[in-house]
């Protein structure tokens, strides 16, 4: 029987929004991946703070993406070199976001010449800790192709900045549940698609093409929507991410992550011949 691959947010999907613990869900993870299927994170997260994570869940041979797609990661020991992949450690990476974290940083500084926002990178440790309860975040920062930035403007100048900066540097605006990302083009979407095609070239016939998604917030929706069975992990703001309105197969937890993630997977699970677990 083909294998699932399951592809996941972190931060109030598989994480708790508030205090970042995977709760209970190790133990499904672990039921998950002796049952041959594959856990995918699909995050706004760095590199830097995705890698620690994935060594506490056992799940270091699987690929993941950062920074909302801008960058996919590939395990060497598991996957052969994938065309327009670079050596990185461990790693085969692709860059989806073309311009750099220095170049983004460089047009929000002029940018806040005309509109109110914060970037977080220049902002003190102790104000980032109040909207993240990270002690250290250093790691949230440590970004190789976007930069994060708290919106203080109006909504209509939200969007005259949306379209200066699609039109001077074919730029996109991602809305997460803490932060608003800036970057060249990319999405979960893309990444997540990216992923499952070198599955299928490099795994043919293994893993079934239908997958999985779990995600809580609108930087999830592209992903979500793009997936067989899309998981939707109830949020603390009340508003779900909506999906095209002739999708099927939904599930809803009415949980708050991390108990949410495993409660839609034990859902799914009892209606799938194949079973994820």
């Amino acid at each position: 029987m083909k294998k699932y691959l399951i592809f996941t947010d972190l931060d109030g999907t598989l994480l708790d929004h508030e205090n970042y613990s995977y709760g209970n869900n190790k133990k499904i993870i672990t039921s998950i991946i002796n049952n041959k299927n594959d856990v995918i994170f699909n995050t706004s997260k760095t590199f830097s703070e995705t890698i620690n994570l994935l060594k506490e869940l056992n799940l270091t041979n699987m690929p993941f993406s950062t920074e909302n797609g801008a960058l996919l990661f590939f395990p060497k020991n598991r996957f052969k070199k994938i065309k327009s992949s670079s050596d990185y450690d461990k790693y085969w990476k692709i860059r989806i976001a073309k311009l750099s974290s220095k170049n983004w940083h460089q047009f929000l500084l002029k940018k806040q010449k005309k509109f109110n926002f914060l970037i977080a990178q220049d902002l003190h440790s102790k104000i980032l800790k109040k909207y993240t309860n990270l002690d250290n975040t250093s790691k949230m920062l440590n970004r190789e192709a976007s930069q994060i930035i708290l919106w203080e403007d109006s909504l209509v100048d939200l969007k005259k900045f949306k379209n200066e900066l699609k039109s001077e540097k074919q730029g996109v605006l991602i809305q997460g549940s803490r932060f608003m990302q800036v970057s060249s083009v990319c999405n979960k979407r893309i990444a997540k698609k990216l992923i499952s095609h070198a599955y299928h070239y490099q795994f043919c016939g293994t893993y079934s093409r239908k997958t999985i998604a779990l995600g809580d917030s609108k930087n999830d929706i592209d992903m979500l929507n793009s997936a067989s069975y899309p998981c939707i992990i109830k949020n603390p703001y009340g508003s779900l991410p909506k999906l095209r309105s002739n999708k099927k197969n939904i599930i809803k937890s009415s949980k708050f992550a991390p108990d949410g993630w495993n409660q839609v997977l034990y859902k799914l699970n009892k209606t799938l011949v194949n079973k994820i677990f």
